[in-house]
């Protein structure tokens, strides 16, 4: 007996054909160079692949060096790449934001952003943000989801990050594991993440110490969290550490009502989360919204959501 297939992987192929043939034809280029966006586009990678490297945990959110290479010739020829500062002028009406604005961030501190991603980013002249996870980057310890995800699979992470803090922290303890410098999947070393720092195209950022999910820490864990990030940072890169990126960030979801406020206290003047959207002239500037980058995503999918998708809230397609 055959099985009938499922129509979505087919209709996948076919808007994704269609897509790259109206960015063959240049319909996208069109339409941007006549579009002014209603906000600024922070867009949100983590990691960047090899090409040949073993698939790494979690990995659709690791986009391959090509398809990040030809995102960022993209968007330095389609829209206007700006850095934090220059959101940080257009907020306190120092600048006018340009009609296009697009901010690259990278979450975490992977090694990746450093040799593969910092080539492109400077290939192309464009300005990111870095925002990284302080402990696994200073101890040399891979994070904790990617060690959980190699020895338990994707359900044990998802699990985990349910647990109140203390369950979790005893978890991430548990199983704490030494990253090789040899592994191609892996945090910065200090080393590393100081020559990172010394590009004038990059912001580091904080992003707590051990990434934790902060809607299950009492508010004292959270402020450790978050204050000792920022000092560790600056400590290593001898840089003041201004903005923050919530991991796990989603709105109502991944942390408390009173978490921006403790992130305020800290010392950081932004904070951003991973809610879908563009950033709108009035927003809370402790719950920036940002759009999470997939490796599914190539030039023609960014384009099109540039253009239609990400204009209709909660729609990819």
């Amino acid at each position: 007996m055959a099985f009938r297939s499922s129509p979505e992987p087919v209709l996948d192929t076919v808007r994704r054909a269609v897509k790259q043939t109206l960015f063959n034809v240049g319909y996208y280029h069109r339409r941007l160079s006549q579009l002014a966006f209603p906000g600024v586009a922070i867009l949100c990678y983590h990691g960047i692949r090899g090409a040949g490297e073993p698939a790494p945990p979690f990995n659709d959110l690791h986009v391959d060096e090509e398809t990040f290479s030809r995102h960022c010739r993209f968007i330095a020829d389609e829209c206007h790449p700006i850095s934090l500062d220059d959101l940080r002028a257009s907020r306190e009406g120092r600048r006018s934001l340009p009609a296009r604005p697009v901010i690259v961030t990278f979450d975490d501190g992977y090694r990746s952003v450093l040799e593969r991603a910092l080539p492109s980013l400077e290939r192309h002249g464009i300005p990111a943000a870095v925002f990284v996870c302080s402990e696994p980057v200073l101890t040399g310890r891979h994070f904790w989801f990617d060690t959980l995800w190699r020895r338990s699979g994707e359900q044990a992470v998802t699990h985990a990050m349910s647990m109140p803090y203390a369950e979790w922290r005893a978890l991430r303890d548990a199983i704490a594991t030494r990253a090789a410098e040899t592994d191609a999947h892996r945090p910065m070393t200090p080393t590393e993440l100081r020559r990172l720092a010394a590009s004038p195209l990059v912001e580091i950022g904080g992003h707590t110490m051990r990434h934790p999910v902060l809607r299950f820490a009492p508010i004292d864990e959270q402020r450790e969290e978050i204050s000792g990030c920022r000092t560790a940072l600056q400590e290593a890169i001898g840089k003041p550490i201004r903005s923050f990126a919530y991991p796990f960030g989603r709105v109502a979801e991944h942390y408390q009502p009173e978490t921006p406020r403790v992130i305020e206290a800290a010392g950081f003047d932004l904070a951003f989360t991973t809610n879908p959207s563009f950033v709108p002239g009035e927003v809370d500037p402790f719950q920036i919204p940002r759009f999470v980058m997939l490796g599914s995503v190539d030039d023609a999918e960014l384009a099109h959501r540039l253009v239609h998708s990400w204009h209709a809230t909660g729609t990819t397609i």
